[in-house]
């Protein structure tokens, strides 16, 4: 016996084209601007890099998630060193050049090194009561939908929420305490879309290729 239809289901009805027929011709382009909803970080994060450090950065956010998820369990830098291999072959299944793979797993092992002997890195990913990795949340701001994907989430000892993004840019000069203010202001929209989002919550910049850090004044 066939199923029953779905309640509320369009019934199924076939109509014969007549003979002849032609589909008519398209329509003029049109351009239609972006939805509002959508993930805020992607464009934001890697707006200074080119493709091959973009995915440095994917790989770089992945395993610290991993690292969280594990509440640091296991980790340490031999472990670290040891993974590099597999760094290269993730690059690799993201379209990186062969070519590249060595370099860029280098600063994959760098990135969690630094995070592994820094001690607001270790906090960072460390064990807290509701903590969360890769945390997804729609929030409605200033009338629009929004999207975000928020790196890490949790309550520390104190009881406060801190929303936490990796900033995987290096940087060079020796004013470092001028470039994170800088990176501050250029991600202050984003970082107000978090408190809006989670009202309460105390935002941080964790740098780990620099072994870096900043605290949002929002």
């Amino acid at each position: 016996m066939p199923a029953p239809p779905l309640a509320g289901a369009a019934p199924d009805e076939l109509r014969r084209l007549r003979a002849g027929f032609r589909l008519p011709p398209p329509a003029c382009a049109v351009w239609n601007p972006p939805p509002e909803a959508g993930d805020q970080n992607e464009q934001i994060e890697f707006s200074w890099a080119g493709e091959t450090a973009r995915h440095v950065g994917s790989v770089v956010h992945r395993w610290l998630q991993r690292m969280a998820e594990d509440a640091l369990r296991g980790w340490d830098a031999k472990r670290v060193d040891s993974l590099r291999a597999q760094y290269g072959r993730e690059r690799e299944r993201r379209g990186v050049h062969p070519r590249d793979r060595d370099a860029s797993a280098e600063l994959v092992a760098l990135a969690l090194a630094n995070t592994l002997g820094d001690e607001r890195g270790r906090w960072i990913v460390g064990p807290h009561a509701e903590a969360h990795s890769e945390y997804r949340i729609r929030a409605r701001i200033d009338g629009s939908i929004r999207s975000y994907v928020i790196d890490r989430v949790f309550r520390d000892q104190t009881g406060a929420r801190w929303i936490v993004n990796y900033k995987t840019t290096g940087h060079e000069s020796a004013d470092i305490e001028a470039f994170l203010d800088r990176e501050v202001e250029r991600h202050a929209e984003q970082l107000r879309g978090y408190a809006a989002a989670l009202a309460g919550s105390r935002q941080g910049l964790h740098f780990p290729m620099l072994r870096s850090w900043s605290a949002s004044a929002l």
